[in-house]
């Protein structure tokens, strides 16, 4: 009976995770025309929607991956290892660089380059973590 909830469970995460993803690139609306800053907004809302995507994979498989560990490899003995910050930056970072885009007026070319490189960053990272099976680690 328990195999039957989580089942449900992964399911509404599962729901709930594409909804999510159609709700922000409904809202950034990323292939809108800019006039005066073209290629840096879509760059920017493309690189975020890459990290949003790495990012939901990585929680999911948090939350439902099998966590099958070496006997080379030990899981981290304390809770705030260099994995674990990296992570924890990049539930927020991103996210600030998004919501704030539209406060900026002066060098916003700069801006938007400078937090899509960023959001590419954590994005290899969060697929290096996933590809590696390093998250079963955390």
């Amino acid at each position: 009976m328990g195999n039957f909830f989580n089942g449900v469970f992964e399911i509404f995460f599962l729901i709930g995770y594409f909804l999510l993803f159609v709700v922000t690139i409904l809202i950034l609306r990323p292939f809108r025309y800019h006039r005066r800053r073209l290629k840096s907004t879509i760059l920017l809302k493309m690189s975020y929607l890459l990290y949003l995507l790495s990012f939901l994979i990585f929680t999911y498989l948090l939350l439902f991956g099998h966590r099958e560990v070496s006997e080379s490899e030990q899981r981290y003995d304390s809770l705030f290892n260099i994995h674990f910050l990296l992570f924890l930056t990049s539930t927020i970072v991103p996210n600030l660089g998004i919501m704030i885009r539209r406060k900026i007026s002066k060098n916003r070319v700069d801006f938007n380059i400078l937090v899509s490189i960023v959001n590419l960053i954590y994005f290899f990272y969060l697929i290096y973590l996933c590809v590696t099976h390093k998250w079963a680690l955390m």
